[in-house]
């Protein structure tokens, strides 16, 4: 009898349910509007993305996205009233307007990429400046220029490389762009074409972490930086020591020194304080990474290297004036339906975003839930012991008390 209730009591301690500890929120303080609203992670929010869900007051769940590029199709938009020429100082210029679809309002998508044509004679550099106002004269009708944390440039330096294609973030409807040559002459602006994505790595950066570069030991021309954690980098400031004409540097990113991967360079850096010019940034996929190897060519030496992080940020419906918390550690509680079948992120790129608040237990939440056969899996082993020997014991004891015993 005693192998029997030992037997039970291991199987109800094998089936007994996870304890809610581990279940926390982090509440989200309630908005003045309805709307579309983003909500940027920290890194321990990141880490526990997976299982996450976002609830109301009454503990109902919210639906919501990852902010990804590609999350809503990119869009064509025609253009209206396309110059194109020099300004007062001889400078290549183009003014254009955008043809919205129906139904649409301008910030649809977040950004607006701008694919150039042009005509020049390799090699230069140019900066773009960019201007926009609105169509409906409600800011005064006058350019307004963008302020961008680094400035827009185009070039060709065949075969080193070119990039005719621009990014902007879209808050108007009609745009002037003007060529300012930094290196050789800004080439003439022969046409124009422009699509709207959504692509919110293409917003400003909320985190620039300063590195020191060390070089790599065994590998000349290279050096190396490690994050205190792992995090989503998207970009990289990288001054050069001058003078250095334009190159790709070599870039691998990864969570440690053997999952490094190359990611292959788009963007130049130079600088040339003679010519007055000078370009550190490079655009990078969203990835997570902790270690950053950088390659230089021969004579090229880094001054300092900025990492540019942008974590995950949810994009979400919500309520003037409700509350919602952020519920992690346990399983989700699904929404029903499909954000991603709306057709608009309307004005999501110029809303406030909103912010997490402390870990506080979480009432609401749903302990992970394991099935009874994986709660036994690792007491398998013991109970199939325990089950031998009283089966032996039992047939011990029959074997002495048998007659022929």
């Amino acid at each position: 009898m005693k192998p029997a209730l030992l037997l039970a009591s291991l199987l109800c301690l094998a089936c007994a349910r996870e304890d809610t500890a581990a279940l926390h929120r982090r509440p989200i303080p309630p908005t003045a509007a309805s709307g579309w609203a983003r909500l940027p992670l920290d890194a321990d929010a990141q880490r526990q993305l997976q299982g996450a869900w976002i609830g109301d007051s009454a503990g109902r769940s919210i639906p919501f996205l990852e902010a990804r590029e590609g999350l809503w199709e990119a869009r064509t938009l025609p253009l209206k009233h396309l110059l194109t020429g020099k300004d007062g100082d001889g400078r290549p210029t183009v003014e254009f307007s955008l043809k919205l679809p129906k139904g649409w309002q301008v910030g649809e998508r977040e950004t607006l990429k701008l694919d150039f044509e042009l005509d020049g004679h390799a090699p230069w550099v140019a900066q773009v400046k960019a201007e926009r106002r609105r169509e409906d004269g409600g800011d005064g009708g006058a350019f307004i220029a963008y302020d961008p944390v680094s400035p827009f440039h185009l070039y060709d330096l065949s075969p080193s490389g070119s990039r005719h294609t621009l990014d902007l973030p879209w808050d108007g409807q009609r745009y002037r762009l003007t060529l300012l040559a930094s290196q050789g002459e800004a080439p003439r602006i022969r046409g124009l074409s422009a699509r709207a994505e959504t692509r919110p790595e293409a917003l400003e950066t909320e985190l620039a972490l300063d590195g020191t570069l060390a070089p790599e030991p065994g590998r000349p021309r290279t050096w190396r930086l490690t994050l205190p954690d792992t995090e989503r980098v998207v970009g990289l400031e990288l001054v050069l020591a001058p003078p250095a004409a334009p190159l790709a540097p070599d870039i691998h990113l990864g969570e440690s020194p053997e999952t490094e991967q190359t990611w292959a360079c788009g963007d130049l850096v130079w600088n040339l304080p003679a010519l007055r010019t000078r370009s550190t940034r490079i655009a990078l996929a969203p990835r997570l990474a902790k270690t950053i190897t950088l390659s230089l060519p021969e004579g090229a030496t880094p001054q300092s290297l900025r990492v540019l992080i942008r974590r995950q940020t949810l994009i979400l419906p919500v309520e003037a004036g409700q509350s919602y918390s952020l519920h992690l550690g346990g399983e989700p509680k699904p929404a029903p339906g499909n954000l991603g079948a709306l057709p608009s992120l309307r004005t999501l790129a110029s809303a406030a975003p909103l912010t997490l608040g402390p870990s506080e237990p979480d009432p609401q939440g749903i302990p992970h839930r394991i099935g009874a056969d994986e709660r036994a899996r690792p007491w398998m082993p013991w109970v199939a012991g325990i089950v031998v020997l009283a089966l032996a014991a039992v047939a011990w004891r029959l074997l002495k008390g048998s007659p022929a015993a």
